[in-house]
């Protein structure tokens, strides 16, 4: 069942990270869980106890991950793989069969994974989590870049 294989992929982001706060985690199990919206950012940023969705953006972003409409299409992508694999339906039935347009989902997998969907079913679900698992890691900020122009005297008036 789909919502057993999403649990099991929101307990292997918890364990991957467990340096995400309360609030993070609930996102992340909140959107695996309901297989990818769970509203917009300003409608979820309230039930965490945020004032508004700069503010949820701003706290997902400290905690490394992508913003709430990539994680959204990421569970979507999930959630379509993994009926796709035990059904063998196609992405456009499983699109018809959730009252959705079958371009707007062909293009969601595009846009989140960089391939396209029948790509995505050759590669297999494992494939797409360890992308999705990779998504969630904390960014590996370098220092950011100063000008070295003052060591060698350009851009210096005279």
């Amino acid at each position: 069942m789909v919502v057993v294989a999403l649990d099991s992929v929101a307990r292997a982001v918890h364990k991957s990270r467990p340096d995400l706060s309360l609030r993070c985690r609930a996102v992340i199990e909140a959107v695996l869980l309901s297989g990818g919206s769970i509203g917009t950012a300003g409608e979820v940023a309230p039930h965490l106890g945020l004032h508004n969705r700069f503010e949820l953006g701003r706290l997902l972003r400290r905690e490394g991950l992508p913003p709430l409409h990539y994680l959204a299409g990421w569970a979507s992508v999930l959630t379509w793989l993994e009926r796709a694999e035990s059904t063998g339906c196609s992405l456009c039935q499983l699109a018809f069969g959730a009252r959705k347009d079958p371009a707007t989902c062909y293009r969601t997998v595009k846009r989140i994974t960089g391939l396209p969907w029948l790509e995505i079913r050759r590669l297999g679900s494992a494939w797409v989590l360890r992308r999705f698992m990779a998504q969630c890691r904390p960014w590996q900020r370098s220092p950011p870049q100063r000008s070295q122009a003052w060591l060698t005297g350009r851009g210096v008036a005279p």
